[in-house]
């Protein structure tokens, strides 16, 4: 049987040829969880104990409220009892997004399968592996260390190009959505050709964090030597690429010329309603986000920091800006990247969830009526604040010369000349 990426690596951690449709009980590599997550059997049975202590990661990243400081206590606690060492617990000076930071600290190895309590857990599969989202499972692969899997059918999806200038993730998975859609619900995607060599880490870790806006199962990219370069320094353990046999068979196929997707902005109130940049140019704007899970990276940072270099947002505008871990924190103010954005105007909050979310510490709170532009993952109404404020989605670049502007606004005009943001 010739074998898909994701065929092979359920094979491999079920003893059992993947076979779509079939249920697999699969040994997973690692649990990562956040402050948020549910620990259920370890609640009501003091005995209960993970797995294995070794495999867990805890990232503090939704709840920063000081009210919301038993949440952490909760987790202090849990990694005390079960024997989870220090250094898998992601807090305050460490913290970061759960489905960020394993893959940062190099707990994720390609060819293997990673559970994540979050909805976004999907992220990692730019890694080379099979991430999924395990909800209100975790607690159960924790103690387990397995997985029931309904193994999911696999569209092909063949990158060729190169995005233009001043685009990322955000409008290659925006355009996916737009065009394929109900192609992709349920099914993993799975990456290759060309393309893909032209899309750093950063921006697979973005594209792969859509998949749960897609409705796809997960999404895998292939390794290569930008991923083995970007490992190097940080994987625990010996590990080998995944890649799928000539000739394996999938549901469907999908073909990408990245020089052909233009900027796209989603919203507002759905994140399905997604439209050309231009039909949006001159709606005003309240505030303007950079951060969260799908566009918090150093990519990110530095390609708003290339548009706002040597300018000022518009006053009426509240502008936030939130690293997606301390790691990438830390190399964007090494970088001067944060002086910038600072000397532009920009708040800079602690690394996490940020503004998306609204139960987290920022000051980007929407009031009614108040529209956002934001880099985040989700547009739905409430997310960041009163449910009448319109938030619209789009890449970082669009954000930064919104703010700039007060205004959506095209950011093509503020990049750096020479096609390449500064660094």
């Amino acid at each position: 049987m010739q074998m898909t990426m994701t065929q092979k690596i359920l094979s491999a951690a079920s003893g059992r040829e993947a076979v779509s449709g079939d249920v697999l009980n699969v040994s997973v590599s690692g649990v990562a969880v956040h402050d948020s997550a549910p620990l259920g059997i370890f609640d009501a049975y003091p005995d209960a104990r993970v797995w294995d202590p070794s495999k867990i990661v805890i990232c503090y990243d939704h709840f920063s409220r000081a009210n919301m400081g038993p949440y952490h206590a909760r987790f202090r606690a849990f990694a005390r009892e079960q024997a989870i060492p220090p250094e898998n617990v992601f807090a305050p000076g460490r913290q970061g997004l759960s489905h960020q930071v394993p893959g940062e600290a190099g707990f994720v190895l390609p060819g293997t399968v990673y559970a994540v309590f979050d909805t976004q857990g999907a992220t990692l599969g730019a890694l080379n592996c099979f991430a999924f989202t395990s909800l209100w499972t975790t607690p159960s692969v924790m103690a387990l260390g397995t997985a029931l899997v309904v193994v999911p059918e696999v569209v092909d999806v063949e990158l060729s190009g190169q995005l233009p200038q001043g685009l990322t993730s955000k409008d290659l998975t925006f355009h996916l959505h737009a065009e394929f859609g109900q192609d992709l619900i349920g099914r993993v995607l799975e990456f290759r050709g060309p393309g893909v060599a032209s899309l750093s880490v950063d921006q697979r870790l973005g594209v792969a964090n859509a998949a749960n806006n897609l409705g796809a199962f997960t999404m895998i990219f292939p390794g290569d030597d930008v991923l083995a370069a970007y490992l190097r320094p940080r994987v625990r353990a010996p590990y080998e690429f995944v890649a799928p046999d000539p000739g394996a068979t999938y549901a469907a196929s999908v073909m990408i010329n990245l020089d052909d997707v233009r900027p796209l902005v989603s919203g507002p109130h759905n994140i399905e309603k997604i439209r050309a940049l231009d039909e949006v140019i001159g709606l005003p704007v309240d505030a303007a986000y950079v951060g969260s899970c799908s566009a918090g990276r150093l990519d990110d940072l530095i390609l708003a920091a290339s548009v706002l270099q040597g300018r000022t947002i518009d006053p009426s505008v509240r502008f936030v800006v939130t690293p997606i871990s301390t790691e990438v924190m830390r190399e964007a103010n090494d970088r001067g990247i944060i002086a910038t954005l600072v000397s532009a105007g920009a708040m800079i909050t602690p690394p996490g969830c940020g503004a998306c979310y609204i139960g987290n510490l920022s000051p980007l709170i929407l009031g009614d009526g108040e529209r956002c532009i934001a880099s985040s993952v989700s547009n739905d109404p409430g997310r960041m604040g009163s449910k009448s404020a319109e938030i619209y989605l789009s890449n970082p670049a669009v954000v930064a010369a919104s703010a700039l502007e007060g205004r959506i606004a095209d950011p093509r005009p503020y990049l750096p000349r020479a096609g390449q943001v500064s660094q």
